[in-house]
């Protein structure tokens, strides 16, 4: 019995450092505003595309506590994928109000929406917003909302 359990305890840690699996894809009607954190991806319903928010890479925008002159955007990255072919990545930008949703009005060099075998994905809103110059919004706090329509 001795020697079995460092054996039993061995197994034990093994199996308790593998990776947890990845977090199956939440499925998204076209036209129905969807939410995703980063790393985890849409299945749009009535298509064979997958949606997946890679990263939000930067946060330009001047919290809430200071006064600006201007606040930045925010930088993502997403993959968009057909079937089983491989996954196109996307950098899209995007200016917010306070409330962490998208402006209705374009400006000259922001892209926040892509253009995609007959669909248009855009960005709808990015949560939280920054409420202090020392708040730091951690990678997997982010939520991005994004609408599907068809072309």
């Amino acid at each position: 019995m001795k020697k079995l359990l460092p054996i039993i305890f061995l197994l034990f840690l093994l199996t308790s450092c593998q990776a947890a699996p990845p977090t199956p894809p939440i499925t998204a009607a076209v036209s129905d505003e969807f939410i995703l954190r980063p790393g985890q991806s849409a299945a749009i319903l009535g298509t064979d595309l997958t949606l997946k928010l890679i990263a939000v890479s930067s946060d330009e925008r001047c919290p809430l506590e200071i006064e600006c002159a201007m606040s930045g955007p925010v930088s993502l990255t997403i993959s968009i994928q057909k079937g089983d072919n491989e996954a196109t990545e996307f950098v899209l930008q995007t200016f917010t109000d306070n409330d962490g949703r998208t402006l209705e009005m374009s400006f000259e060099g922001i892209k926040d929406r892509v253009e995609y075998d007959g669909y248009v994905f855009q960005v709808k809103a990015v949560l939280p917003f920054p409420l202090k110059r020392s708040d730091e919004i951690k990678s997997s706090e982010y939520q991005v909302s994004f609408i599907g329509t068809s072309k």
